[in-house]
């Protein structure tokens, strides 16, 4: 199904000996095999597409000057790029109501544990009442006990069978989507969505340098309409809005092509907006020799950067607006006006770690905020052209207007160059942040080859369980299989026995001091009590482990090894969506082949390897051939047209590479703008098939000359030729879509990456399972609605059953395998400032309770963060990220309401009842 794992590919091996024989020791055989590797290589191996790390945006990397567009950012500036990335993600300012972050919905594992107002209703569909449960309500695992067509237990309640009785209708053959008939009674079947709160709905009127937007709320928000029984002052009947769809973590998203569920946040970041390529008219402002210019941008593997500037101007997540009304939300460029005016603290108010990995040499000397300005940073960082016009203030359009900035402001409704570009600077800072958040010290990372050093004697010979002498950045060592292979004077039970003791004792040294065991590992192969601590030793190899937890942790690195060979094998179909060290085939490497080593093939496998492809051509689940975006699948959470995803369209553009490829190869266009997208054969200037010859990517990490990017179909298995149903290339594969062919889009979403899946529940993008079990049992079982998404559902599912052991140690590889325990205990890069998060709302002020997310420096937490279903459950008082304590961010504001106004010292009361809720409310005027 993917490119590489339905082909049983695996990346760059170890060698074909990683022994070190003394010349005291034994002769060995003479010719023995290469040691076996692990399904998956450690992710050590893979290059991170982050093209600030690499010299890109400054074009100090090798071969960066064949570009030829000028700098982005000045030399030498890379870790302050992360800085102000790291202050802008945590800044609560960047809201429209002084709250709201894009940590908000990211700031546990990078993803949201809350579970107070949280429920959305199923918007996408187009239904606005909720039915799991009323909204600003508190979930609890009994809306996640619902039977999932007949099966108990299964999250929240689903049932097909109701759905077509009450008229829903199956896709189309041709993959339109179908039909979704009536409602059933919320006991059998919901549509709702597990998310993120984000906004109470307003209509935007401009910024000061104050916290809070200027703003007026809306008195009415048709589906987050409640009433309270005592309303404060400028509190409305309304709620915050709760986002359609789940917020996936960004921990590890760097890895990504195109990031978002759907996909919209484009690889190619224009310094606008997420659309990238799509949208043809966007430019950023420049000033060259005085003079005002415009730029067109396409910045390589930035879909970070196309993600990070969607929130900042949506108002469903982070500012007021009302599109629907001819209201637009916050412009980027009022948001850099806010942040930039005179005054402004980045971070004001908010703890900063003195310890804090990058802000603690920034933080200010009270300890709230950072000793240093956004305009500050944006001087440093950016090339002049983007900011440096003193005499210069821009209109709404871009254009000049007749007045210059006085002592740097401009007046309402105008911008300096900087606030006028202030996307660009947000977008690529938020990138260059995230891209650190990378997490490979996990004990999958260690059976792979990518954390062991030292050797392992068994008295008769000595094997390097590292990497070779002199092997470059990268190059792993012996999986924990190889180890065993070479330790073992032969195969037969006793020295495989005795390898596996010295190979896991020596392996056990490198588990993380903090490692706990998951919820089913006692009844795994090799049975351990759940939540049993496993960690190693401080200063491995040169250490010992406990031998109160040694046995606990060889039984554990043996069922996360099983576990990780049952995912990947053939019955369960896991690795066809989740695939390579990143766990998803929705990647960089994937799809371009950048920062992947050059295939080794398995001893024995006598197949080539598919050409990297963005889409594939593929026989499908329903047994005909379609052409699919590589790393989208539609696996039945839900029915298709509840929410089509990849199948939809911004701007008069299809999401989907494939659509977009058949319309500008001719195909049928209904629906779309033809003119905005072009023919290949034709483009017009202006058009986006006129800009796709001239997109680029990096030739590779070190040699980052500019190549053409592959936009290509590849073949998959079963549709190749040669006589072998698994070579590949194969030449008579179209490497272009055919207009009219069949295409898999609809209700399509992103496989996202596994790791440390256990701390970013709930599940799927609709959020609604409440662990991993839940979401292995929908799997067992083919997804839920396979009769009504037959004609687009992924080729990958499957019905399976491995059996209890076996299962529990998949989810030992899921729950502990992947965890990297410097996300669960915030440590390193992990770490944070201080942040208020929105928690619901107060039932009879309907003031927002803020609950804390404590400062935690490099050093980490006590605990280790708590996950979603201890949330549910009622479980969590022990752990990191609880919600348990009020917010206690100081700040003076100004809050003005129809009859008062008041100036308040801190975002909430001693209860953490938000202090700053009240507004003006639409069509309430201001008391005499």
């Amino acid at each position: 199904m993917t490119l590489f794992a339905a082909l049983g590919l695996f990346l760059a091996g170890c060698g074909s000996d990683s022994s070190d024989t003394t010349a005291g020791d034994l002769a060995q055989p003479a010719a023995r095999p290469a040691p076996p590797r692990a399904p998956v290589e450690p992710l050590q191996v893979i290059a991170a597409p982050d093209v600030n790390a690499l010299g890109l945006l400054d074009k100090t990397g090798p071969g960066a000057n064949q570009w030829t567009w000028e700098p982005i950012t000045r030399a030498q500036q890379k870790l302050a790029l992360q800085q102000m990335g790291k202050a802008l993600f945590w800044d609560m300012q960047v809201g429209g109501d002084g709250i709201q972050a894009c940590a908000t919905c990211h700031y546990n594992a990078g993803a949201d544990n809350r579970i107070e107002h949280q429920l959305s209703p199923g918007l996408k569909a187009n239904d606005q009442v909720a039915d799991l449960t009323t909204l600003n309500s508190k979930l609890t695992s009994a809306h996640f006990a619902g039977t999932t067509n007949g099966v108990p237990n299964g999250g929240m309640p689903v049932s097909e069978a109701d759905l077509i009785a009450l008229g829903a209708l199956p896709d189309a053959l041709n993959g339109s989507p179908g039909s979704l008939g009536s409602k059933p009674s919320a006991q059998v079947d919901v549509n709702d969505v597990i998310s993120s709160q984000g906004i109470r709905g307003g209509i935007h009127q401009g910024v000061t340098s104050a916290r809070v937007d200027l703003a007026l709320l809306k008195t009415s928000d048709p589906g987050f309409d409640v009433t309270f029984s005592n309303p404060a002052e400028g509190v409305p009947h309304t709620v915050r809005r709760v986002e359609p769809r789940n917020s996936p973590s960004v921990l590890n998203a760097v890895f990504n092509l195109r990031n978002f569920w759907d996909g919209r946040a484009d690889m190619y970041f224009n310094g606008v907006n997420p659309l990238g390529f799509r949208d043809p008219d966007a430019r950023v402002k420049v000033v060259r020799a005085g003079v005002l210019g415009s730029e067109r941008l396409d910045l390589p593997f930035s879909s970070l950067a196309s993600q990070a500037v969607g929130p900042i101007e949506s108002h469903f997540e982070m500012v007021f607006g009302d599109p629907d009304n001819a209201l637009p939300p916050r412009a980027h460029r009022e948001l850099g006006k806010k942040l930039t005016l005179p005054g402004t603290v980045p971070l004001r108010g908010q703890l900063v770690a003195v310890d804090d990995s990058m802000l603690g040499t920034l933080r200010a000397a009270d300890g709230r905020g950072l000793n240093t300005s956004y305009n500050t940073m944006i001087q440093t960082i950016f090339h002049p052209r983007f900011w440096d016009a003193p005499a210069l203030c821009l209109g709404s359009d871009g254009a000049a207007t007749d007045n210059a900035p006085v002592n740097g402001v401009c007046p309402a409704g105008e911008y300096t160059l900087a606030q006028y570009n202030f996307s660009l600077f947000f977008g690529l800072a938020v990138q260059a942040y995230e891209a650190t958040l990378v997490t490979g010290q996990t004990i999958v990372d260690l059976i792979a080859g990518g954390i062991a050093t030292g050797t392992v004697t068994n008295g008769r010979n000595v094997v390097n369980v590292g990497p070779p002498a002199g092997s470059p950045p990268g190059t792993p060592g012996l999986s924990l299989d190889g180890c065993i292979a070479l330790v073992a004077l032969n195969t037969n039970a006793a020295q495989q026995a005795l390898a596996t003791n010295l190979c896991t004792a020596h392996y056990a040294k490198f588990i993380d001091p903090k490692a706990t065991t998951g919820s089913e590992s006692a009844l795994a192969p090799f049975p351990v009590a759940n939540n049993t601590a496993i960690g190693g030793c401080a200063t491995p190899p040169n250490c010992t482990v406990p031998a109160a937890r040694l046995p606990a942790a060889q039984a554990t690195l043996q069922n996360v090894n099983r576990g990780l060979g049952r995912f990947f094998a053939g019955a369960t179909a896991c690795a066809v969506c989740h695939f390579n060290p990143e766990f998803t085939g929705a990647t960089v490497g994937v799809m371009t082949g950048f920062g992947v080593p050059p295939e080794v093939l398995n001893p024995g496998q006598a197949r080539r390897v598919e050409l990297r492809a963005v889409m594939e051509r593929m026989v499908t689940f329903n047994g005909a051939a379609a052409v699919y975006d590589t790393g989208f699948y539609n696996i039945g959470v839900r029915p298709s047209p509840e929410d089509l995803s990849l199948g939809d369209q911004i701007g008069d553009v299809p999401l989907a590479l494939g659509k977009l490829f058949d319309i500008m190869n001719g195909g049928d266009a209904t629906g779309f703008n033809p003119v905005k997208i072009g023919t290949l054969a034709a483009p017009a200037p202006g058009s986006i098939a006129a800009s796709i010859a001239g997109l680029q990517i990096p030739t590779s990490p070190t040699n980052l000359a500019p190549i053409p990017f592959p936009f290509r179909v590849g073949c998959g298995v079963g549709l190749v030729g040669g006589g072998n149903a698994n070579n590949n290339p194969n030449i008579n594969c179209a490497p272009n879509v055919i207009p009219g062919e069949r295409l898999l889009r609809n209700g399509a979403f992103k496989a996202p990456g596994l790791r440390n899946v256990k701390f970013t529940g709930p599940y799927m993008h609709n959020g609604s399972k409440m662990n991993l079990r839940q979401v292995m049992e929908f799997y067992k079982t083919a997804g839920h609605f396979t009769n009504l998404n037959l004609n687009n559902l992924d080729a990958g599912m499957r019905v399976f059953n491995l059996g209890i052991q076996d299962e529990a140690a998949v989810m030992e590889l899921m729950e502990t395998g992947l965890t990297d325990w410097r996300v669960a205990y915030q440590s390193g890069v992990f770490d944070h400032p201080e942040l208020c998060v929105p928690n619901g709302h107060d039932p009879a002020t309907g003031k927002t309770r803020l609950a804390a997310i404590p400062a935690v420096g490099r050093t980490g937490s006590a605990q280790p963060i708590a996950t979603f279903e201890e949330m549910v459950r009622g479980t969590a008082g022990a752990r990191a990220n609880n919600l348990n304590a009020a917010c206690a961010v100081p700040d003076q504001i100004t809050v003005t309401t129809a009859n008062t106004t008041a100036v308040v010292q801190s975002l909430a009361d001693a209860s953490g009842l938000s202090n700053i809720d009240g507004m003006l409310l639409e069509g309430i005027p201001l008391a005499p």
